[in-house]
């Protein structure tokens, strides 16, 4: 008798913090998935459009993890230490790529900056 007048109270208990962790766990995944839709203005995209060359000299936008890839045709034509301000966590440059790590999501990014440019790149390979 002492044993089903426990379980009366317990399994209540039980469920109601089950359903408190449920709504925490719901709530904390749609704030996550709201930090990655950070807005990305019209006039930060056309800033780094600009250090990177100019549209005519971007060749390939990619992603590669978190960085944002980018091919250009002449490294002489980009303006590195406005990149570096715009990229504080840094600027690598190998060959015709530049990496850069923004604290906006990478593929906003890159697909507003394909937006700007000449039309969308069809290449969507990670590099």
């Amino acid at each position: 008798m002492l044993l089903a007048n426990t379980l009366k109270y317990i399994i209540p208990l039980i469920v109601a913090i089950s359903l408190i962790l449920i709504v925490a766990i719901i709530i904390a995944v749609i704030k996550n998935k709201n930090k990655n839709h950070v807005k990305v203005d019209e006039d930060f995209i056309n800033n780094i459009v600009s250090d990177l060359g100019g549209k005519d000299n971007i060749k390939n936008v990619l992603v590669d993890n978190a960085r944002l890839k980018i091919e250009v045709n002449n490294l002489d034509n980009i303006a590195a230490d406005k990149l570096h301000e715009k990229s504080p966590s840094g600027v690598f440059i190998t060959g015709n790529y530049i990496k850069l790590l923004f604290k906006y999501d990478s593929q906003l990014i890159k697909r507003e900056i394909e937006r700007v440019t000449r039309g969308w790149f069809y290449d969507t390979k990670k590099i």
